[in-house]
């Protein structure tokens, strides 16, 4: 199933683990640049994929969920923000994909919404299915749906990018 081995750092407010990979982009994102990420005017080398250990199943409509996925989004923007202060400060774009819209969150006025669920899937080949309420919920080989996918996007390569994760993180 899974070939690619993560990276593991943790979360700074409850010290779960966050999986982190690193992936050339999908031929959907390499595609659709254009209507992906509006501003960018080259196609982005690469990808990084973080999944958030969530403290409970997050798949279920209650003030509980929302509450974890607050809190997720919460950490994920704290990496991403990490993440983009260093690779900006060598000049190289990033993007960080708001987890809950699908939409950048630099690049305005983007006319088509990144799937992580899909992405995930392909990427990594974990399953999901889709909830009463229409929803796609990933599920993962050990965390089932306890676990917040989100997504950043850069214009350098996957080595450069593992690099400064394994240094700054």
């Amino acid at each position: 199933m899974l070939k690619i081995k993560p990276l593991i750092t943790y979360q700074i407010m409850v010290k779960l683990p966050i999986e982190i990979y690193i992936h050339p982009p999908t031929q959907f994102i390499v595609d659709n640049v254009s209507d992906l990420l509006p501003k960018w005017k080259l196609v982005p080398r690469s990808i990084i994929i973080i999944l958030l250990h969530a403290k409970l199943p997050i798949e279920k409509i209650n003030q509980e969920t929302q509450t974890e996925k607050e809190r997720l989004k919460e950490e994920f923007l704290q990496l991403g923000n990490k993440l983009k202060y260093v690779l900006q400060q060598e000049n190289w774009l990033i993007e960080i994909i708001d987890p809950q819209e699908g939409k950048p969150i630099n690049s305005k006025n983007a006319t088509m919404n990144f799937d992580m669920i899909a992405i995930v899937n392909q990427i990594l080949g974990f399953n999901y299915y889709h909830t009463k309420q229409g929803c796609k919920v990933l599920n993962h080989p050990t965390q089932k749906t306890a676990i917040y996918p989100s997504l950043l996007v850069s214009d350098t390569d996957n080595i450069n990018i593992y690099n400064r994760l394994n240094y700054y993180f």
